[in-house]
């Protein structure tokens, strides 16, 4: 392989990759019509109790924080206990004053619970999103054809000459071989803060 790669063509291995962060934040966070559902249920609980509001939240901040992963079932441990001892005081046989006192602070808390883990995880997404994209904008066209094994290397030096037979194909694992190496270093890091 050449040690210094050229644009020929006009084309460059950067339009294979296209917009890295947005494409990891259009995967990690829920689409318009859930957002939209999400907010007119939660419209819909303000109509009702407290508990209720607070049940709607935790659900829809589950929806949100583990949308990336929503084939699995399970809501979160936090989640799942909260709307277990806040249906249990919603069926209290007899309420007193300290039941609707624990009622309405569990609901407060969970509300404060929901609204700061959806707040922390769209956060966190924005910011690995923009940790992505500039990665992949500081990565010249010898550091993308060195990620790409060789074949898909040879691919893509066909690809930039006018060749468009394995476009689509190439283009995916460009797009996973950038996400890859920007994320490398933040996965190292957090293993050694783990081990620590």
């Amino acid at each position: 392989m050449e040690s210094r790669v050229e644009v020929r063509n006009g084309r460059t291995l950067r339009q294979l990759i296209g917009p890295v962060g947005s494409n990891y934040l259009r995967r990690a966070l829920p689409p318009t019509w859930v957002w939209g559902v999400l907010t007119l249920l939660l419209a819909l609980a303000l109509h009702g109790t407290l508990p209720a509001l607070a049940a709607t939240a935790v659900i829809g901040s589950a929806v949100v924080v583990h949308w990336p992963r929503r084939g699995l079932l399970w809501p979160g441990h936090w989640r799942m206990l909260g709307l277990l001892v806040l249906g249990v005081a919603a069926w209290v046989p007899e309420p007193d004053v300290l039941s609707d006192w624990f009622e309405h602070g569990l609901s407060v808390a969970l509300l404060s619970l929901s609204a700061a883990s959806v707040l922390a995880y769209l956060l966190q997404a924005r910011r690995l999103a923009m940790r992505l994209q500039a990665a992949a904008d500081t990565m010249d066209e010898q550091r993308l054809l060195q990620l790409l094994p060789e074949e898909a290397a040879a691919h893509a030096l066909r690809w930039r000459d006018g060749d468009d037979s394995r476009a689509q194909e190439l283009a995916v694992v460009m797009h996973l071989a950038v996400m890859h190496a920007a994320l490398a270093p933040h996965v190292r890091g957090a293993g050694r803060r783990h081990r620590v």
